[in-house]
């Protein structure tokens, strides 16, 4: 009660140099506040800048940077040598089928077969052997994009549709 007698009682011009005053008074504050906090944070940045290990933050920087071209080095490199791989694998034996059969009626079990060997293209060879009771004879067919090129018994088409059939 005091105060605001004490605030009623001044002039104009006293009110404004009050009003000056504590609010000068109140921004000291904040400035003091805020060179605390300035204070911190230019610890904290000093710290970060010195690093670990000796290190400052340019260096890092550099190292990373360093460390990441070598890597999109190694990655275009090992992006070159999986297409080379990939188009090796193409001219690899990648699907097959066996099948056994009896080649005569008169000779007892299934001891003639077919092979066919075949890469992604279709591109192989089939081998055949047909057992009798007097002989064997093996006969090799290539195979030309999934078509052979010689005529195919009923089961040389039989395990050449097979082989084609896998993936």
């Amino acid at each position: 009660m005091q105060a605001t007698v004490f605030f009623n009682n001044l002039s104009p011009q006293e009110k404004m140099v009050l009003t000056i005053l504590v609010l000068q008074g109140l921004f000291l504050l904040l400035l003091f506040i805020n060179g605390i906090r300035l204070q911190k944070l230019l610890k904290r940045y000093r710290k970060m800048l010195t690093g670990n290990q000796g290190k400052n933050l340019e260096e890092l920087l550099l190292d990373l940077g360093e460390r990441m071209e070598k890597a999109e080095a190694n990655i275009e490199r090992m992006e070159a040598m999986l297409a080379r791989m990939e188009k090796e694998a193409t001219l690899c034996l990648q699907r097959w089928a066996l099948q056994r059969y009896k080649a005569f009626a008169n000779v007892g079990g299934d001891q003639s077969f077919s092979l066919v060997l075949l890469d992604r293209n279709g591109d192989g060879v089939m081998l055949s052997s047909i057992y009798g009771r007097d002989e064997s004879r093996i006969y090799a067919k290539t195979i030309s994009g999934g078509k052979a090129n010689y005529p195919l018994s009923d089961e040389e088409q039989e395990v050449l549709a097979a082989a084609i059939q896998r993936n």
